[in-house]
């Protein structure tokens, strides 16, 4: 458990080396991406804004999406998520954690369908190309607070993103 810490922290905790400034392949620094896809940071089906500081290292994100009814008595409607981001060095190819507030579970009832938000974490791997083509995927765990008792608070968490990175001009 002492190794996840490490881990986490060390994915977040950005610090200021040369190497992070330009890449070896003189791939400019991220500002910001643009993705649409699925997942709870995404609000489930939608879309997500992230704005990139320190080098391209942390980022700060915000999804809005639509939960859709599946099956009859399934609560739908607008969805939202907000959080940050901590990304390893690298330009094209790194891995991040990500710690942020969404949707986390859904409960199906005939006289009162219920949306529920709570704290959730991932790790992730992003890909964006030279050119600006971005892939995400992010898997995790969420708490969903205020679900009867009874329920499962903790749910899994998936992510697939597809999107467009803009980056620094030299």
């Amino acid at each position: 458990m002492g190794q996840v810490w490490v881990i986490l922290v060390s994915l977040t905790a950005p610090l200021p080396l040369v190497a992070q400034v330009s890449s070896p392949a003189g791939i400019p620094v991220p500002v910001v991406t643009f993705t649409g896809g699925v997942g709870n940071a995404m609000g489930w089906f939608g879309v997500q804004a992230e704005r990139y500081f320190v080098q391209g290292r942390v980022s700060a994100f915000g999804g809005l999406g639509y939960t859709p009814s599946v099956e009859t008595y399934d609560p739908s409607g607008v969805t939202v998520a907000a959080g940050l981001r901590g990304y390893t060095a690298g330009r094209k190819h790194r891995a991040f954690a990500e710690a942020s507030g969404c949707q986390v579970a859904t409960l199906s009832d005939p006289i009162e369908p219920s949306r529920f938000y709570g704290p959730c974490f991932q790790l992730g791997y992003q890909f964006a190309s030279r050119g600006g083509f971005t892939v995400a995927l992010s898997g995790g765990v969420g708490f969903a607070l205020g679900v009867p008792q009874g329920y499962r608070a903790a749910q899994p968490l998936l992510g697939l993103g597809f999107g467009y990175t803009w980056r620094r001009r030299t």
